[in-house]
């Protein structure tokens, strides 16, 4: 039985988590005023990020909770994260070490009596100024909508598009109108929940991705444009641009001779590796190299392996290190998916970020991005009009220089963190108080 939530004594809380009470902190103002330079800037505030997946778990949800905690961590926010326990290994695929992390067990979860006892106790303990939570999904979400609405902090939901496309929800397996029904009824369930966040509390957000969505693309942020709400902004992700490096990984690999086209994404039915692979073999592409880079080896990835066979023309690598992948993108002749539901896919703006093409079926908000083809249909046609396309130099060269302006222009992290900014002092301080306003001085900037 989980035990419900107690504040940890001062010795078991890592130095970074610590605080100044407020008889230390006159102390330490008073150092501060006479010896400024030798203190730690003062932080600007308190931020918990809360997710279902975080790395070292493959996703893009988790990616993108990471690059955050980062960026805003860099910025002198204090950040923690709440998510699930990792179920992989932890691995150094990562150039940055994470936040200060908390996970929560199933056996917590589950429990909605329990679960609120103790996210009541942490919020109180750590003091949080604004909750940033992402994507849609129902881990802990109501809970902490409560829990967030009862102790007066803004709780911002992250959105990372909705799933309106009719293939999320058919299932060969299912009955013959079952898919239907579900289809039919996430449209109305993604309401409710717009408009839950909305009513809890005045003090709620939602965060788009992109200030594009129609019924059946990006449902979410179509459905809150329409019902005129009034707190919603739109802001995109971002990551340090991948630098380009002297080139190595084709020649450890043993693709120098031929155009390579990568896909780095999980193997799983959204991505359609699969029915990637039967289109290629329907066309006549020959001499390209079609390259997968998958995290984890799963059922669907053996699927992959059989119906590759002995073609030549595929390749599968399994958990590369982050430094190789970031060199396999930079390196590609072009990069691609074949997903039917995709929002801002990370792996597309991180070939934008370096100047590499890339093509991915019209889904979610890529119609919007730039440096890339986008497939009206997923059909062996399509894809091999494209890919013969992205063979040219000259084409290569345009589209890619293409995306890197658009990348510098909108996802660059100065601009993207300067809009976070503005949005989360304008939510912790509406009165218009200087940014550094804030009691709160750490004792060392935490790493992340």
């Amino acid at each position: 039985m989980t035990p419900p939530y107690r504040s940890p004594d001062k010795k078991q809380i890592p130095h970074f988590y610590r605080f100044h009470g407020p008889e230390q902190f006159h102390k330490v103002s008073l150092f501060y005023f006479f010896f400024s330079s030798t203190l730690p800037p003062v932080s600007k505030g308190r931020v918990l990020i809360v997710t279902y997946v975080f790395p070292p778990e493959e996703g893009g949800v988790g990616m993108a909770a990471y690059e955050m905690a980062c960026s805003l961590s860099s910025l002198d926010w204090d950040i923690h994260v709440l998510t699930r326990p990792l179920d992989s290994p932890e691995e150094p695929f990562r150039s940055r070490p994470y936040s200060p992390l908390t996970t929560l067990p199933d056996t917590l979860t589950k429990n909605s009596a329990r679960l609120r006892e103790y996210l009541d106790g942490f919020l109180k303990d750590f003091r949080p100024d604004v909750i940033i939570y992402h994507f849609w999904a129902d881990w802990c979400r109501e809970e902490l909508l409560d829990a967030a609405r009862d102790s007066g902090i803004p709780f911002f939901l992250r959105s990372h598009g909705a799933a309106t496309n009719f293939r999320s929800f058919f299932r060969f397996n299912y009955p013959p109108f079952f898919g239907l029904k579900k289809w039919l009824r996430s449209f109305f369930q993604i309401r409710r929940n717009i408009l839950n966040v909305c009513r809890k509390s005045p003090l709620n957000r939602l965060v788009f991705l992109d200030p594009y969505g129609t019924l059946f693309k990006s449902f979410d942020y179509y459905c809150a444009s329409r019902s005129k709400l009034a707190h919603y902004s739109c802001i995109p992700n971002t990551f340090p641009a991948l630098k380009r490096t002297a080139p190595f990984f084709r020649e450890k690999y043993g693709l120098s001779s031929a155009p390579v086209f990568t896909c780095p994404a999980g193997a799983s039915m959204r991505k359609r590796q699969l029915l990637f692979i039967r289109h290629v073999k329907r066309s006549r592409l020959r001499h390209i190299i079609f390259l997968f880079l998958i995290p984890q080896r799963n059922a669907y990835a053996e699927q992959m392996e059989q119906a590759i066979g002995d073609d030549p023309r595929f390749r599968i690598l399994y958990r590369l290190p982050r430094l190789e992948v970031e060199a396999a993108i930079m390196e590609s002749d072009a990069v691609f998916l074949y997903s039917y539901q995709e929002q801002q896919p990370l792996s597309i703006l991180e070939a934008m970020s370096c100047g590499v093409p890339w093509f991915a079926p019209d889904a979610g908000a890529l119609s919007t991005l730039e440096g890339g083809i986008v497939l009206k249909n997923a059909s062996p046609s399509a894809l091999e009009k494209a890919v013969e396309s992205l063979t040219d130099e000259k084409t290569r060269k345009l589209l890619g220089s293409k995306g890197r302006r658009q990348w510098e222009a909108r996802f660059a992290p100065d601009a993207v963190n300067q809009e976070w900014e503005q949005l989360l002092f304008s939510s912790i301080r509406p009165e218009g108080k200087p940014p550094f306003a804030s009691s709160i001085v750490r004792e060392h900037l935490p790493t992340c």
